[in-house]
């Protein structure tokens, strides 16, 4: 199947609400709807993050034609958010700052999120890529370095995340919860 036509199946496929479904690698990837320990980051990025800066959650990034993951949550500046009119329902990338992924409990998920979406992120260039892992309860920020991304920062659920300039703000994590466990 062409790319073309796997992108149309993909936009029309109807499916029930709150199921994510991406495109990655040129496969349609339905993952179960997320549990509130794992939608914790995304919605804390939505609901923290300040002016002049946006985060979204569920957001498709365009990585390439058949590469479309739905972060938890990406980051942007406020003046670059696309116009209402803006056909493509993906972000472009040149304009994403950070993305954030929460990782799974699952040996795939952990993988994609570790390292496949690691390495596409960093093709794509975006600057920041925070992994959240409820599994461990850690958070880790990983900036480009080249065509790479680098661990610049790291803590445990409880510690403030100080996410890189030019964000410069600094997002609590208190509150959020690891897989079975107790509040940070």
């Amino acid at each position: 199947m062409d790319t073309n036509a796997l992108i149309k199946m993909w936009q029309e496929l109807d499916v029930p609400d709150g199921l994510p479904v991406e495109l990655l690698d040129g496969e349609l990837v339905v993952q179960a709807n997320p549990g509130h320990f794992h939608d914790l980051p995304g919605r804390t990025f939505v609901r923290h993050t300040p002016e002049p800066f946006e985060a979204w959650s569920g957001r498709g990034v365009l990585v390439a034609d058949d590469y479309r993951p739905r972060a938890d949550a990406v980051i942007i500046r406020a003046e670059d958010r696309p116009a209402p009119d803006f056909a493509e329902a993906d972000l472009p990338p040149q304009i994403v700052l950070a993305v954030v992924e929460t990782v799974s409990t699952t040996r795939t998920a952990i993988k994609r999120d570790w390292e496949d979406k690691r390495e596409r992120y960093a093709e794509a260039g975006i600057p920041v890529y925070l992994i959240v892992d409820p599994n461990d309860a850690t958070w880790h920020i990983l900036q480009l370095d080249g065509r790479h991304y680098v661990e610049t920062a790291k803590g445990i659920f409880g510690q403030d995340i100080p996410m890189p300039e030019p964000m410069g703000f600094t997002l609590r994590t208190a509150g959020w919860h690891p897989y079975g466990g107790k509040s940070a």
